[in-house]
């Protein structure tokens, strides 16, 4: 492994701790808070294009929440001297208490890739986005095939093709 490799794994043990402890001071203190533009894509909504949309995101009262999040199988680019690209594998798991939705711990695992910038004081995020994988896929044909078939009979009769 290289030394890139080792200080990029460093940087994602201690922004995970953070993410874990959910501790928004530590999260942000390993972002380059002098990007102009830094970008912040969770799998689950739209991106967050600056400070404020991140610091809106990141905002939400969690307190109540329990969270893991690990990674793994990390892949670094040197893309510059000062920028590196890496690409690695997490897995997020939640508890909500009270959620009607998901009454149980729920989670999935994701693709990760983030943009950091060499800073002073180390390596700093500039852009993250979470790629889920292909289960939100599987999760629909589940779906579809609990569907009685008397539906089908149904809207065929009416003429309904899909």
């Amino acid at each position: 492994m290289s030394v890139l490799h080792d200080r990029i794994s460093a940087y994602l043990d201690a922004y995970f701790e953070a993410w874990n402890a959910y501790d928004v001071p530590a999260m942000r203190a390993l972002w380059d808070e002098s990007e102009d533009n830094p970008v912040y894509l969770a799998e689950e909504c739209a991106p967050h294009h600056g400070w404020d949309a991140i610091l809106a995101y990141w905002g939400v009262d969690r307190s109540q929440s329990e969270r893991l999040l690990t990674w793994r199988d990390l892949s670094v680019t040197h893309a510059s001297t000062d920028v590196a690209i890496a690409f690695f594998h997490a897995n997020w798991s939640t508890y909500i208490p009270g959620n009607r939705l998901y009454p149980r711990p729920f989670g999935g695992p994701v693709r990760i890739t983030m943009v950091l910038r060499k800073k002073a004081e180390g390596w700093r995020a500039i852009h993250y986005a979470e790629a889920p994988l292909a289960s939100i896929i599987q999760l629909r044909e589940a779906h579809e095939a609990a569907v009685d078939p008397a539906l089908h009979e149904r809207l065929a009769a009416k003429g309904i093709r899909y």
